[in-house]
């Protein structure tokens, strides 16, 4: 019976893969991927560099990536990225390395314009309960001189179109009674400044030279559209209010109304909240520091997103993003406010998509010579074990088929990569699992060398066998799992295909092999042609030893001839 469910399983879950399309999704060294090599601009400590590194581990995570390589070689942090769908997402994402920021918003010039700017969007808004409210308005509202309109675009990483609010309790008719002028002064004279010192049409390419991007001057800084890397707008944007190291966690859910929102939480006290709410304050307010009421969220020279203030003050867990978000754009702007802060700077020595031509033509050789060892040991079996080898070889073919569904449904839904690495600790298991049947088979070969019959002897022999097999399993486990913590890289990947084959052998061991063989030499075919299936015909008879006639006996003495 379970031989029989074993069997369905591995034939249904193989015909489901394939009936769906699901297939291992391939590593970068098969398939190409993203490479990235970053260096801090100044000299720092382990420590620091490896708390940078766990945050651009968790920035690969947040793009759903799994067997991400990513190592310190000497002062540099090297990442590599494979099986990334969106390849420009990652390399944008994984390489933005400065310091998240918050700066007022002098003005706006939209990218082209060298006129006076036409009224912001405001159709994205940042809402939450102020901390003298604890009601939570998501609508979109209209500031002073401006209109509700639609999105024209997503900006780098999710940012939202220039204007985009932050509302907090206030209704659209209280926030429409704001002063108009003071807008529109700001931006026109923001307009002219933007033109006579306006960042050069490629700066999306080329980036802002650091030493434009300075936390505590006015700058000009751009914002970029993630799909088309052209500059959709210019802000300039006053000294750094507070950083990063502020924000606590952000995340991207689902707003009462079915919208997507991002959530970004600060942490308390004075180097949290009470820092965002003096800014909050400020461009509530209007001040001189902040005339026009937004507050960018900037990292890597770039505006991620540039929401206006509509409380003067927020709870630490109650503000809300809201407005024109699709769920990539929602995630993606919480992954920024979430990681983005370093410890350090790092500068992009490198950024570029990798090829797989290379990849492809070790993973032809790989499989070649994967193959002919398959053929050699499958040979190996049936010469030696005959109809019980066979059995052995679709033993194989049963836990590729377990293995192949397992893999390509991960890599599709959990976005586990296969790479060499991984290739060769599936080829590698190959002999784990023919060395369980080496041991079962040996030991039905002794217990009925040594007199019992061969239908006695198949589950009697297969008791010893199994104890034998689950220690040699459980120690390959053993070394697998040590390869998989204490390692990174593609050694994890061939430490987790290792283990995952072994768990598979286990299983084919108890639910296949034994009734398999149990059904096939239960008839007597085995009883009559035992060397059909590799084993002995039993003991040999013991030869009688030649008896010694007496004297006299059956014969006549030479004295009687």
């Amino acid at each position: 019976m379970t031989l029989l469910v074993l069997v369905g399983v591995a034939l249904s879950a193989l015909t489901y893969t394939f009936v769906k399309g699901n297939k291992p999704l391939l590593g970068l060294d098969l398939q190409g991927g993203v490479s990235v090599v970053l260096q801090p601009k100044e000299r720092v400590d382990a420590d620091t560099l490896n708390q940078s590194i766990s945050i651009i581990r968790n920035r690969v995570d947040a793009l759903g990536v799994a067997e991400p390589e990513i190592t310190r070689q000497g002062d540099t942090i090297l990442i590599q990225i494979p099986g990334v769908k969106d390849k420009d997402r990652a390399l944008a994402l994984v390489g933005q390395t400065a310091e998240l920021r918050f700066r007022p918003v002098l003005g706006v010039l939209p990218a082209g314009s060298s006129a006076t700017p036409s009224p912001s969007s405001t159709d994205t808004t940042v809402s939450g309960a102020a901390s003298t409210s604890s009601s939570i308005d998501s609508s979109t509202s209209t500031t002073a001189g401006s209109s509700s309109t639609s999105q024209q675009g997503l900006g780098s990483l999710g940012a939202v179109a220039p204007g985009e609010s932050a509302a907090g309790t206030q209704t659209p008719s209280t926030v429409t009674d704001a002063p108009a002028s003071t807008d529109t002064t700001a931006a026109a004279t923001t307009a002219t400044a933007a033109t006579s010192t306006g960042l050069p049409d490629d700066v999306c390419t080329t980036g802002v030279p650091a030493d434009q991007d300075r936390p505590d001057q006015t700058v000009i800084l751009p914002q970029c559209s993630f799909k088309t890397n052209q500059l959709e707008a210019t802000y300039e944007l006053g000294p750094t209010l507070l950083t990063g190291d502020s924000l606590s966690t952000a995340n991207a859910s689902l707003s009462s109304n079915g919208e997507w929102v991002v959530n970004p939480v600060f942490k308390g006290g004075t180097d949290g909240i009470d820092k965002f709410n003096a800014a909050a304050s400020a461009c509530y307010n209007k001040a001189a520091t902040c005339p026009t009421g937004q507050l960018a969220i900037v990292l890597d020279s770039r505006v991620i997103s540039a929401p206006s203030i509509k409380n003067p003050s927020f709870t630490a867990d109650q503000i809300q993003i809201s407005g024109s978000f699709t769920e990539s754009t929602a995630k993606n702007l919480a992954t920024v406010l979430k990681y983005g802060a370093l410890p350090v700077q790092l500068d992009q020595q490198q950024a570029q998509l990798v090829s797989a031509t290379l990849g492809r033509d070790a993973l032809h050789a790989g499989l070649i010579a994967g193959l002919v060892g398959l053929i050699l040991v499958a040979a190996y079996m049936i010469a030696f074990y005959r109809i019980l080898g066979v059995l052995a070889v679709l033993k194989l073919g049963i836990e590729a088929a377990l293995l192949w569904t397992i893999i390509s449904y991960l890599g599709t839904s959990a976005g586990l990569a296969l790479t060499l690495a991984g290739i060769t600790g599936i080829i590698v298991s190959i002999g784990v699992s023919l060395d369980s049947n080496v041991v079962y088979y040996e030991h039905l070969k002794e217990d009925v060398h040594h007199g019992r019959t061969i239908r006695s002897a198949t589950d009697k022999s297969f008791v010893s066998a199994f104890s034998t097999i689950v220690k040699a399993d459980v120690a390959s486990l053993i070394g697998a799992g040590l390869l998989y913590f204490l390692t990174v890289g593609p050694v994890r990947g061939f430490a987790f295909y290792l283990g995952l084959s072994t768990i598979l052998d286990l299983i084919t061991s108890y639910f296949y092999m034994r009734p398999v063989v149990r059904l096939s030499t239960s008839g007597p075919t085995a009883a009559s042609h035992p060397h059909w299936y590799g084993l002995p015909a039993g003991p040999a008879a013991p030869t009688p030893a030649p008896s010694k006639a007496p004297v006299g006996a059956g014969a006549t003495s030479g004295d009687d001839a």
